[in-house]
């Protein structure tokens, strides 16, 4: 008897330990996590930013919502801010529902939650790189077939790149997928295991087991930035803002690097609190000397630093203003190869690096969607033919020195160069995937327009003419029936200085696509 009621005992704490576990992990976390203050700044903790952004899209009945899907290359082209000002006198309001290396298999296991949101418009920016191209060839295979292409790539000469065998390996997809892909993992574990669990099973006992944690506990799935929202806040409530990914406060005249960097000497309008400024520079070499001159010119401040690093600037300006428009000089000047080399092929010159919230007294929230001009862009508009290629080999392609490690995007244009060498087009798993997402929206009374986002020129010229891209982009065209339209913005970016590396446009450039995509949701959503 007494057993029994141990056995009983056990299984009661059991279950309540069960409960207990569940309504934290389901409830508390669920709710802490996405109802902390989100004050992550642009392309930040993407996995965070996405599945809290998701959660706040909402439209209105009186409003023609529009949901902006796809990979970074659709964060990269488009300006909700700037397409909403254009759209606002329509009715008609756009929301991002986007994240780096979003796939066609990823709207496939989105749809549910996207009809969820009742768009009348999903407008699904998509480019070859997100159909996952690294699986046509193997890293070994890139690395040397690439080794035999750079020396042409670097003076613009034509090559021919022999490739033996020309298939898709869906195995290796599936290997990768089920073992570190972090959509799988982290967005939508319990879908993708029960779409693909005899897939799974082959990759592994490993795999299955850490895909069906993940689907039964939200503290494993989301443990990688479980802390990301709470060490922004703290950052920034708590501490000087020395910590950061990208720039979030007020921009000089001159522009600003998106790290913080600042050119040697630079005009801000600052925002001061009671005529107090008091903001954090960093200085990459000891003995810099600083000066801040007010509107009157008058110096406010002159001091030279004998050691290197943070340190924290503060003076009153006389007049006690709120804001403030002042010159600041160093007299050092630093070069971006000394502080980050891989950043820029051809160098830049830097003064000091600014505190992330620099000048700015408000701490904005769900900014993280809201992309900055930067210099990084801008450069690149400035420049010739000449130095735009050199630039861009020695940022892209790792031309300095020694060849860099074997990156993605020269994995990338050897896999376009392959299918340059196809006679005919052919599809794989991730263009299925994207034609049965479509005649799910479809289904739904969901409109859709599939845009065919530009390419950089000297990406797009290797396999631009192949039966195989013709041939896909007359697959494109044919998806969706009535509810469905195509567009092709590749003939509106015909130049190479647009983009910042294959596939990503600069601010300058999304200015542009901005207003071309936006005329586009226009078109279609007044449509009788």
């Amino acid at each position: 008897m007494n057993q029994k009621k141990l056995k009983f005992k056990i299984l009661y704490l059991s279950i309540l330990f069960i409960a207990l576990f569940s309504f934290i992990d389901r409830i508390v976390l669920d709710n802490l996590l996405f109802g902390f203050p989100n004050e992550l700044e642009w392309d930040t903790s993407p996995w965070f930013n996405f599945l809290e952004k998701r959660r706040r899209i909402q439209f209105s009945e009186n409003e023609k919502g529009a949901l902006i899907v796809g990979s970074s290359v659709a964060l990269y082209s488009s300006l909700p801010e700037r397409m909403n000002e254009r759209l606002k006198d329509r009715s008609i309001r756009t929301e991002f529902y986007s994240h780096p290396a979003l796939t066609p298999s990823d709207l496939y296991f989105y749809k549910e939650d996207i009809a969820s949101k009742k768009p009348k418009l999903v407008f699904f920016v998509l480019n070859p790189a997100d159909l996952q191209l690294d699986f046509l060839i193997t890293e070994k295979e890139a690395e040397a077939r690439f080794a035999q292409y750079k020396q042409n790539l670097l003076y613009q000469e034509k090559s021919i790149i022999d490739f033996q065998n020309l298939e898709y390996s869906e195995k290796a997809l599936d290997d990768v997928s089920a073992k570190t892909r972090h959509q799988n993992r982290m967005i939508y574990p319990a879908q993708y295991l029960r779409e693909k669990y005899k897939d799974i099973l082959k990759t592994g006992k490993s795999a299955f087991l850490s895909l069906l944690s993940r689907s039964l506990f939200l503290v494993i799935r989301y443990r990688s930035f479980l802390y990301d929202p709470m060490d922004a806040w703290i950052e920034n409530h708590l501490r000087s803002g020395r910590s950061y990914h990208y720039y979030t406060g007020i921009i000089p005249e001159e522009g600003v690097y998106l790290r913080g960097w600042a050119k040697p000497e630079f005009s801000i309008d600052c925002e001061l609190k009671n005529g107090v400024f008091e903001e954090s520079v960093f200085f990459q070499e000891k003995g810099t000397t600083l000066r801040i001159w007010g509107e009157g010119k008058p110096i406010l401040f002159d001091k030279t630093f004998p050691k290197s690093g943070w340190h924290t600037i503060k003076f009153t300006v006389p007049e006690k203003l709120d804001r403030s428009k002042l010159r600041i000089a160093s007299d050092k000047k630093i070069s971006s190869l000394q502080v980050d080399s891989r950043i820029f092929g051809t160098e830049e010159i830097y003064g000091i690096r600014l505190s992330q919230n620099f000048c700015r007294n408000e701490i904005r929230k769900h900014i993280s969607y809201i992309r900055i001009p930067g210099l990084d862009d801008s450069r690149l508009s400035n420049m010739d033919d000449l130095t735009y290629s050199k630039d861009y080999t020695e940022r892209i392609y790792g031309y300095k020195g020694e060849s860099s490690k074997m990156s993605r995007l020269v994995t990338l244009r050897m896999a376009k160069i392959k299918l340059a060498s196809s006679p005919k087009f052919f599809i794989w798993s991730e263009l299925e995937y994207l034609k049965k997402a479509i005649v799910y929206l479809e289904a739904q009374g969901i409109q859709v327009v599939l845009v065919n986002s530009p390419e950089n020129p000297l990406e797009r010229e290797v396999y631009e003419s192949s039966p195989w891209y013709k041939g896909y982009i007359s697959y494109l065209e044919t998806l969706g029936k009535d509810k469905y339209k195509f567009k092709n913005a590749v003939s509106d970016f015909t130049d190479k200085r647009s983009f910042l590396d294959p596939h990503h446009l600069t601010y300058q450039a999304s200015e542009k696509s901005s207003d071309l995509y936006a005329d586009w949701i226009l078109e279609t959503l007044t449509e009788k």
